[in-house]
């Protein structure tokens, strides 16, 4: 019951992402808005763990791990669907080929993982993906025509964060001692998020911001609630749930952002929506109906599954 109060303050968390972007963007380019957003976060974990005493790594080898995972799940992923946006992507086009996620999550976490999937499982995917498609069809009317680069990106934030899943999964399986605790990997993330974002946001942005109170709670909220609250869970959930468990909690990211949106902006839910929420989470409630935790018995640390990155 605990792990799945996370589970559900995870979506709210993750969903909340447009705010961010709404308050945002306005003010400033993805690429500069995601750099400082980044060095923020390290500062503000620098200071933390500074505080904690806990600044110490105990192996090059997590360090490079953690590295890996923030640069597929925070700089890879985030840049790709941001500058699908830029390129004139409408966002709910993102948002659906986004969703793709748990599918490639599940092909591939048999394989490489061992996670066995399912028919009950399948079925949810499915369905999860049924319910994705209702919310976001509606959203398309004249959807503005973007380059084929522009439409590629989104498909490159799927595959990152599902490298991202997997990778992170694979370590905590079979390797769990070794790995960083949640908030020194989430430290390692964003340092190596915000050097691989700089150079893109000070040659094709110029480190640009309009600074506003808006741009200020924008950013606030970005650091704390997506940065540290939802990857942290993230992280922590995939301590204990599959990778595929933890990826069907994408299919309700967008119809829980509508819903945040009607909270908070007021914004018209119509029937389609409504019943695009209902179905996702049915086909999350498949998904976990599956039986996921229990793996095949296959060689977690044989090397041609997955990378092990020995030192």
């Amino acid at each position: 019951m605990q792990i799945l109060g996370l589970e559900l303050l995870f979506v709210v968390l993750w969903s909340s992402g447009f705010i961010g972007a709404k308050y945002g963007l306005p003010y400033t380019g993805p690429f500069t808005l995601l750099f400082v957003r980044y060095v923020c976060v390290a500062i503000l974990l620098l200071i933390w763990l500074s505080y904690r005493q806990k600044l110490r790594f105990h192996s090059k080898t997590a360090i490079a791990r953690a590295a890996v995972i923030g640069l597929l799940a925070h700089a890879i992923w985030l840049s790709a669907a941001l500058g699908a946006i830029a390129l004139g992507v409408s966002p709910w086009i993102v948002a659906l080929i986004t969703a793709l996620q748990p599918m490639f999550t599940n092909v591939l976490s048999g394989p490489l993982l061992g996670e066995s999937i399912s028919v009950v499982q399948w079925w949810g995917t499915g369905v999860g993906l049924v319910g994705v498609v209702l919310v976001v069809i509606t959203k398309l009317e004249g959807a503005a025509e973007a380059s084929l680069i522009g439409y590629a990106l989104p498909f490159l934030a799927a595959a990152s964060m599902t490298v991202a899943t997997l990778y992170q999964r694979h370590l905590n399986r079979t390797q769990p001692g070794q790995n960083l605790p949640v908030m020194q990997s989430l430290f390692v993330q964003a340092v190596a998020s915000a050097i691989a974002l700089g150079p893109l946001a000070v040659v094709a942005e110029g480190l640009s911001i309009e600074w506003s109170q808006q741009f200020v709670f924008a950013l606030g909220w970005l650091i704390v609630v997506l940065s540290i609250g939802s990857y942290g869970l993230m992280l922590k959930l995939l301590e204990y749930r599959t990778a595929a468990r933890v990826a069907s909690l994408m299919y309700l990211t967008p119809p829980t952002t509508l819903v945040l949106g009607f909270l908070l902006f007021n914004d018209q839910i119509a029937w389609v929506d409504a019943a695009g929420l209902v179905i996702a989470a049915i086909g999350v409630a498949l998904v976990y109906r599956g039986e996921a935790d229990r793996p095949k018995q296959v060689p977690a640390t044989d090397p041609k599954r997955f990378l092990s990155m020995k030192p």
